[in-house]
């Protein structure tokens, strides 16, 4: 229940549905003497949430610093990367179709390449409420061994369907194996929520936070309503909605 509830209620608080409930009340409303200024207070909120300014404070305050240099200086017995850049529906082995979020499996394939990492894990199956018949871990893990890993240097997680079971499963892999330093790795907007949920399964990974989505370089069009702006106050309100669940949960 719980997994469905937390794929599903965020839903209603994502800015397009709050935009679509206020037109509903101002419809509500239209014969009423304050129609006016509910329809005006809609208007600026919706620009502000459009704003790429906006939307760049928010988020960036959400993804935190760029990683250190210094993680790359030390070993660590393996890489664990999160799923959540491809497309299920349409991948198919040989074949995979990557959505945001590519930095992810890149960067942990790199680590390992370069001898920065032992092994690659990789944890995640589908997220899909409907549809488990796929796996990202699976997937991935044929795109990894084409990049140049062997078969031995790569680990699969293919059932986890959550952040939370990522933690746990991950868990279950790195004590069978006697693995000790963890570097994870997963988009910056994530890593709050992600790095939360492997310490509490007693992990403490290094975290190397990838697929920034925010610039400090402000212009004119930092002003200008964008749909990516407000993609990314909606990738902000997942997480925090996410962040405030999971304790409710017990989960970080």
């Amino acid at each position: 229940m719980f997994f469905v509830l937390s794929k599903t209620l965020q839903y209603f608080i994502f800015p397009l549905t709050l935009v679509l409930l206020a037109l509903i009340v101002v419809f509500a409303l239209y014969y009423r003497k304050h129609t006016r200024a509910v329809f005006g207070a809609l208007i600026v909120g919706l620009y502000v949430l459009c704003m790429p300014i906006t939307s760049g404070s928010l988020v960036g305050w959400l993804e935190g610093p760029r990683p250190s240099p210094d993680i790359f200086a030390q070993k660590y017995d393996v890489a664990v990367v999160l799923t959540g850049m491809l497309n299920l529906g349409l991948s198919t082995e040989g074949n995979l179709e990557f959505q945001e979020g590519v930095d992810r499996i890149l960067a942990g394939i790199s680590v390992v390449r370069r001898g920065i990492a032992d092994q690659l894990l990789i944890t995640g199956g589908s997220g899909s409420l409907l549809d488990q018949s796929k796996s990202e871990a699976v997937l991935l893990r044929e795109f990894a061994m084409e990049a140049g890993l062997s078969s031995d240097q790569i680990i699969i997680d293919p059932t986890s369907r959550n952040t939370h079971e990522n933690a746990v499963n991950t868990a279950t892999l790195v004590r069978e194996r006697g693995y000790g330093k963890i570097l994870l790795i997963t988009s910056a907007f994530h890593m709050r929520r992600s790095e939360a949920a492997f310490n509490k399964q007693g992990l403490f990974p290094v975290v190397y936070p990838v697929d920034f989505r925010t610039s400090d370089t402000i212009s004119v069009f930092s002003f200008l309503p964008s749909a990516g702006a407000l993609s990314g106050i909606t990738w902000m309100i997942h997480e925090l909605v996410g962040l405030a669940v999971y304790r409710m949960q017990g989960y970080i």
